[in-house]
């Protein structure tokens, strides 16, 4: 089922590139094509109209296969996709100063103090 859902999906996919490039741009380049003349098969209008139809199913027939592949390959895995990747070991603290000696627990939960209230206390 997987593998005919793919192979729909990307036959769509070819369709719908094929379709999105017959369109006639804003210029008016598909001339050559025959799509700009009012000679056409569907007339000057129709032909745009039809491509653009066609192309607003073929886009949704594509969605539609995405969703189904999606549904597909998730129900063939049970786990996560992120349960492969490998779990990153804890960052330790930086120092600013490699030279600098490092605080203790009881230096660390001790509040600041500034250089006033250094010299107060020590008078």
């Amino acid at each position: 089922m997987l593998t005919f859902l793919a192979a729909v999906h990307v036959f769509v996919a070819i369709l719908l590139i094929i379709f999105v490039l017959l369109q006639d741009s804003k210029g008016g380049a598909m001339g050559m094509l025959g799509g700009g003349g009012s000679n056409t098969v569907f007339g000057a209008s129709g032909t745009v109209n039809v491509l653009v139809k066609i192309t607003r199913w073929i886009a949704i027939i594509f969605a539609l296969t995405c969703i189904g592949l999606t549904v597909l390959i998730a129900g063939e895995k049970e786990a996560s996709v992120m349960s492969d990747v490998p779990v990153a070991a804890p960052v330790e603290s930086l120092k600013l100063d490699p030279k600098a000696p490092e605080a203790t627990s009881e230096e660390a939960a001790a509040p600041a103090t500034t250089p006033t209230e250094t010299e107060e206390t020590s008078q």
